[in-house]
């Protein structure tokens, strides 16, 4: 508790020196923590925890899980930055912990390694498991950004129509790993036509259409990665009409 007439964060700085000179007199035992230790040398940091601690109780549960991932974040950046031994910090002879620059970037590059190996497999998986082929009539195509995103419309069946709701849009996108695709205006885009032509598509993505408005927020159409177009007759059209199915290479040429 704080003495009449004394600010709350100089008795905050006053219970972490007590800490700290614990610490030193038993030999590092009981150590105070990195927060402790910031306090203790930083006034400002004081105000900014209460304040962070005050955000907490008025955010309710979301606040705690922000500070939790803030709390792990800080953990990880101490475990990186500081030399350890023995299961602990090692600490110089001011009692203060021991930077490493060369721990500090062995653990950011290895880190850095494990989120990627992680990101590829995240990728293949959803990938694989979210793969499908498709017959399209092509209504339209569009570039979005040279070389690296295109997008293209159409219908799953025929007649296109609100009544229907059977139009859907698919991106085409470069990408380094699952897919491999460093040139999508030439290996799929290209072999689109404009219109009045009918698509054997395969690609990926999840998609529900009822949840148009967050694909089209957030852009998360199902991307395609290959593409088998022929142009669609007239009486092809009327077929598909009248049977409600886009036909295929050997039901047009019937």
């Amino acid at each position: 508790m704080a003495r009449a007439g004394q600010p709350p964060e100089d008795d905050l700085l006053r219970r972490a020196q007590a800490l700290r000179d614990r610490a030193v007199r038993s030999g590092g035992k009981g150590a105070p923590s990195m927060v402790e230790e910031f306090l203790e040398r930083n006034r400002t940091a004081a105000a900014v925890l209460a304040f962070l601690r005050d955000l907490k109780r008025w955010t309710g549960p979301l606040g705690r899980v922000v500070a939790w991932l803030l709390g792990r974040f800080a953990a990880y950046l101490m475990f990186a930055a500081f030399r350890r031994r023995d299961g602990g910090f090692v600490r110089d002879e001011d009692g203060g912990l021991d930077f490493s620059l060369a721990r500090l970037c062995a653990v950011l590059a290895l880190s850095a390694v494990g989120l990627l190996a992680l990101h590829v497999a995240l990728s293949a998986a959803y990938f694989y498991g979210t793969y499908f082929h498709e017959m399209v009539y092509v209504t339209g195509k569009q570039e979005i950004e040279t070389g690296e995103l295109y997008q293209f419309g159409g219908c799953t069946s025929l007649p296109c129509s609100t009544e229907t709701d059977n139009g859907k849009f698919y991106l085409i996108e470069s990408s380094l790993y699952f897919p491999v695709m460093f040139y999508p205006e030439e290996n799929v885009f290209a072999n689109i036509p404009q219109q009045n032509g009918a698509c054997a598509v395969e690609g990926y993505g999840i998609y529900f259409r009822s949840l148009r408005w967050l694909y089209k927020s957030a852009q998360l159409y199902q991307h395609v990665v290959d593409v088998s177009c022929r142009p669609y007759t007239e009486d092809e059209i009327r077929r598909s009409v009248e049977s409600g199915q886009i036909l295929s290479d050997r039901e047009g040429s019937r």
